[in-house]
C-alpha cells in the first residue's frame, strides 16, 4: 500500500494568507455526498452523567449533530471536555457510575441509545465499530491476531472458520500489514505499535460498518506512522462509504483528516462546521484559542507560545452562564448569566457564543510576535 506524503499541518492561514502559519497541509474538503445526503447518524440532545461523591458530573450535556454517509467528523477539545465519553456513549460503552440520561442517536432510523441485549450486540462490531487509542490494551494479549479478527466475522456475518480467515487475511492486506499470512498468526506483543493499530483498523472495517468511531487512534504513534494511519482511515472510509467520528486533541490531524469539525468544551458542543471555514473564520473564543496555541513551523520564533489561561471547568459545578467565560478575555456581563446556544454563523457553521468576533476583537487569542 502506498501512502500519500503528508507534512506538518497548520490551522488558520493554510491558504497562504497568514505568513506566520505553515502552508504545506491541505484542508480536507467534503465530497458532494457528504454534504447533500440524508443524515446517516442523527444525534439529538445526548446527555451523559457520572454520579460521584462530589455530586453529578455532566460529562456530556445536550450534544446534537448530524453525520452523512462518507463524511468524516472530527471532535476536538481539551482532556475532560467530554469528547471520548460522547463517542463511547453511541455504543453504550459508558459504564457505572456513568449513565446516559437523555437524548437519541438514530443510525439509519435505529436509535442506538434505546437498543438493549442482543439487538445492541448485533449492532456493535457490525453497523458501528470503534478503534481505541491504545492498541496494546485494546487487543487481547493472549489471543492471536487471527482469533481476534475472525470472531466478529463469524458472529456478525455467519462465516465459517475458513471463510473468516480468508476475509481476515484480505482485511490485513487492505490495511497494509506486511506478510499477512505470517502476521495473522502473531500475538499482539510480537507486532510494532503501528502494526497493532492497523490490526485494530482491520478488525473495525472487516464487517464493513456504516459508522466508524476512532477515539484518538494515533496518540501513541510517532508522526510518520500517524500520517500513514490517517491516510489509511481515509482510504477505508472512502471504500466503504462509511461515516467516521474521529476524536482527537490535535488540530493538525483535524486539518489533514476531517470534512467537518466539532469543538467540545465543558461537555457541550461550542462550535461545529466545515473544517476550512472554522480554521479560517473561528467564531468561538475557545476555538480561536486552540488554533492560536499551535506552534508554527518556520518564521520568527516568538518568546512564548500563545495559551488559554485558566483551567477547564469543574463539570460537577458548572457556572450559571457560559462555561468558558471565566477563561475568556472577551466575556461580557451577559456571558456570566446566560448559557449560549448554538446559532448559525454561516453555511453549516454554528457557534455557541454571545460575543461576536468583531466585538471580541480577537486580540487576546492572536499568536504573539515577540
Amino acid at each position: 500500500m502506498v501512502f500519500a506524503k503528508t507534512s506538518t499541518p497548520a490551522p488558520p492561514g493554510t491558504n497562504g494568507k497568514d505568513p506566520d502559519m505553515t502552508t504545506s497541509a491541505t484542508l480536507a474538503r467534503p465530497s458532494s455526498t457528504a454534504v447533500d445526503a440524508e443524515p446517516l447518524l442523527a444525534v439529538r440532545d445526548l446527555s451523559v452523567e457520572f454520579e460521584t461523591k462530589r455530586g453529578i458530573v455532566k460529562a456530556v450535556d445536550g450534544v446534537s449533530f448530524d453525520l452523512a454517509p462518507g463524511e468524516r467528523l472530527a471532535i476536538v477539545g481539551e482532556s475532560g471536555s467530554g469528547k471520548s465519553v460522547m463517542s463511547m456513549s453511541l455504543l453504550q460503552l459508558v459504564t457505572y457510575p456513568g449513565r446516559i440520561v437523555g437524548g437519541s442517536a438514530l443510525l439509519e432510523g435505529q436509535d442506538l441509545i434505546a437498543l438493549k441485549g442482543s439487538a445492541l450486540r448485533t449492532v456493535r462490531g457490525s453497523k458501528v465499530t470503534m478503534i481505541f487509542q491504545d492498541p496494546m490494551t485494546s487487543l487481547n494479549p493472549v489471543l492471536r491476531v487471527t482469533d481476534q479478527i475472525t470472531a466478529p466475522l463469524k458472529r456478525h456475518l455467519g462465516l465459517s472458520q475458513h471463510a473468516a480467515e480468508q476475509t481476515a487475511l484480505e482485511a490485513l492486506r487492505r490495511v497494509g500489514i506486511p506478510d499477512p499470512e505470517r502476521n495473522i498468526r502473531a500475538y499482539p506483543h510480537e507486532l510494532s505499535g503501528g502494526m497493532r493499530q492497523r490490526v485494530l483498523i482491520a478488525m473495525a472495517v472487516a464487517c464493513e460498518p456504516r459508522l466508524l468511531i476512532a477515539d484518538e487512534p494515533t496518540t501513541a504513534l510517532d508522526v510518520t506512522i500517524q500520517a500513514q494511519i490517517i491516510e489509511l482511515l481515509k482510504e477505508q472510509a472512502a471504500e466503504l462509504n462509511s461515516a467516521v467520528i474521529f476524536v482527537t486533541h490535535d488540530m493538525g490531524v483535524v486539518a489533514r483528516f476531517a470534512h467537518r469539525v466539532g469543538v467540545m468544551y465543558g461537555g457541550r458542543l461550542v462550535e461545529i462546521g466545515p473544517v476550512e471555514e472554522i480554521f479560517e473564520n473561528p467564531q468561538h473564543p475557545y476555538t480561536r484559542g486552540l488554533l492560536a496555541s499551535i506552534p508554527t513551523v518556520g518564521g520568527e520564533m516568538p518568546e512564548r507560545l500563545a495559551q488559554i489561561d485558566g483551567t477547564p471547568p469543574d463539570l460537577a459545578r458548572l457556572p450559571e452562564g457560559c462555561s468558558f467565560a471565566p477563561r475568556c478575555d472577551a466575556a461580557q456581563a451577559p456571558c456570566l448569566q446566560v448559557r449560549p446556544e448554538l446559532t448559525r454563523r454561516g453555511p453549516g457553521h454554528e457557534a455557541a457564543c454571545l460575543v461576536t468576533e468583531s466585538e471580541a476583537g480577537g486580540a487576546s487569542w492572536r499568536r504573539p510576535n515577540h
